[in-house]
C-alpha cells in the first residue's frame, strides 16, 4: 500500500510538471520572449484594461480645456502574463456627452471637451470594461497660439508635420494640432492638411515661400514655410540583377534618380560608378562594365549621399571537350633567352578567346625552362614540357633549350 501511495504521488507530480511545461510552451508560442505577444492569442484571457492619455501632461492632470481634444490609449492585461496596446479594438463611451465625447469618427480614441464639467470615460474590449477614467474639462480660454518648427525649409515634394501649441488663461499649455484649423496662402508653393487624420501636415508644391496659418477659437498664429528645389531621394541601377556569360564582354548600366517631387532623371553620366569586385567586372565612369572572371559583383552608382546598386553575375563559357590549345606546340630557344606561348580556348557557342593570362602554366623541368603567363625563359640545355590549364582542361607544348 505504501508503495502504491508513493507511486500515486509521483504520478500526480509528473502530471503537474507536464502541464506546467505545456502551459509555458503555449505562452511562448503566443508571446515574445520579452513578454510582448507576437500574435493574437486565444488561450490567455484578457482580464483588465486601462485607459491612459497619450499626452503625459494631460494624463498627469486628466484635464483639458473646452474645445480641445486628446488621444487616449488602452492597455490590456492578459491574466498578469503580459500587457498589450489594444486601442484599435476599443469601443468608447462618455457618461456626460455634453461635457466631452468621442466625436471624430476617423480617430475613435480621440475625446473632445465640449463644455466645462466632469465626465467618466469607459473603454470596452471583448466584453471587458476599463476602470472609470475621470476627465475634467476646464473653462480656461486660449491666450496665445504658436506653430513649430519656426520657419522650416523643405524640398519640393517633401512633407513636414507642423504642430500648434496653445497657452491658456490658467497658464496650462496643450497640443492643439488636431483642434486648430489649418490654411495655406494662395501662392501655391505649399499645401497644408486640415483633414482630422493628418492635420498640420505641410507639403512643398513649388519653389518659394508660403505662409501657413493655424487658428483655434479665434486666435491665430502664422509662420513661413520655404520650399527649395526637389532633392534626390533614390537611384535605380539597370539592368537589375543581370547575369551574363563569358569574359571579357561589356554591359551598359544606367542610373535613374528619383526626386522628392516624384520626378525622375537619367544620372548615368553624373553618378560615380563602382564595382565591389573589380576582379569579377570593372566599370567605367559612364557605367560600362567589362567582365573579367566568373562570379558576382555589386555595381553601384552614387550621386551626393545617395547610392543605388544591383548585382552583376558573370558565368564562364562552357569550353569544348578539346577546346584548349597552345601555339606553337614546339619551340626551340637558346639559354638565357625568352619566347611566348599562346593559349586559346574554344567554347560551345562557337567563339574562341585568348586565355593566355587566365591559364595556369607549369614547367615539367623548371631547372631547364620556366614559364610565367605563357612566357618561357631558357635556363639550361635540355627539353621541358610546358602545360597550360584552363576551364578544367590541359594542353601541352614542348620546349627545347640549346
Amino acid at each position: 500500500m505504501a508503495l502504491q501511495a508513493r507511486y500515486g504521488r509521483r504520478r500526480v507530480c509528473m502530471i503537474k510538471l507536464i502541464s506546467s511545461v505545456m502551459f509555458s510552451a503555449l505562452l511562448l508560442f503566443g508571446c515574445g520572449w520579452n513578454g510582448t505577444p507576437t500574435r493574437q492569442n486565444d488561450f490567455v484571457p484578457l482580464t483588465s484594461i486601462k485607459i491612459v492619455a497619450a499626452s503625459p501632461a494631460i494624463e498627469s492632470s486628466r484635464t483639458i480645456a473646452a474645445l480641445t481634444s486628446t488621444k487616449l490609449t488602452v492597455i490590456g492585461n492578459y491574466s498578469g502574463q503580459f500587457t498589450r496596446d489594444i486601442t484599435d479594438q476599443a469601443t468608447w463611451s462618455s457618461s456626460a456627452t455634453a461635457v466631452a465625447d468621442f466625436i471624430t469618427t476617423q480617430i475613435p480614441n480621440q475625446v473632445t471637451g465640449k463644455a466645462p464639467g466632469t465626465t467618466t470615460l469607459t473603454a470596452v474590449v471583448g466584453g471587458v470594461s476599463s476602470s472609470p477614467y475621470t476627465l475634467t474639462v476646464s473653462s480656461a480660454t486660449i491666450t496665445t497660439l504658436v506653430i513649430s518648427p519656426v520657419a522650416p525649409t523643405i524640398a519640393k515634394g517633401s512633407t513636414i508635420q507642423l504642430t500648434a501649441t496653445g497657452t491658456f488663461s490658467d497658464h496650462t499649455t496643450q497640443d492643439l494640432t488636431s483642434d486648430a484649423t489649418w490654411t495655406a496662402d494662395s501662392s501655391g508653393f505649399a499645401s497644408i492638411s486640415d483633414d482630422p487624420v493628418s492635420k498640420g501636415l505641410a507639403t512643398g508644391l513649388a519653389v518659394g515661400t508660403s505662409t501657413i496659418t493655424a487658428t483655434f477659437d479665434g486666435v491665430s498664429a502664422t509662420m513661413n514655410l520655404t520650399i527649395t528645389p526637389a532633392i534626390l531621394q533614390s537611384i535605380a541601377v539597370a539592368p537589375a540583377n543581370s547575369t551574363v556569360v563569358g569574359f571579357p564582354i561589356t554591359v551598359n548600366f544606367t542610373a535613374t534618380g528619383t526626386y522628392s517631387d516624384g520626378t525622375t532623371a537619367d544620372v548615368t553620366s553624373t553618378a560615380t560608378w563602382n564595382s565591389s569586385l573589380p576582379n569579377i567586372a570593372t566599370i567605367s565612369a559612364n557605367g560600362v562594365a567589362s567582365t573579367v572572371a566568373a562570379g558576382t559583383t555589386s555595381i553601384s552608382a552614387t550621386l551626393g549621399s545617395i547610392t543605388g546598386n544591383t548585382n552583376l553575375t558573370v558565368s564562364a563559357l562552357t569550353i569544348n571537350a578539346t577546346g584548349l590549345s597552345i601555339t606553337p606546340v614546339t619551340i626551340t630557344i637558346n639559354v638565357g633567352t625568352s619566347s611566348s606561348l599562346i593559349a586559346t580556348a574554344s567554347f560551345a557557342d562557337g567563339t574562341s578567346q585568348n586565355v593566355t593570362t587566365s591559364s595556369v602554366w607549369t614547367s615539367s623541368s623548371p631547372s631547364i625552362a620556366t614559364v610565367i603567363n605563357g612566357s618561357i625563359t631558357g635556363i639550361a640545355v635540355g627539353s621541358a614540357t610546358i602545360t597550360a590549364t584552363y576551364g578544367g582542361q590541359t594542353t601541352t607544348a614542348t620546349v627545347t633549350i640549346q
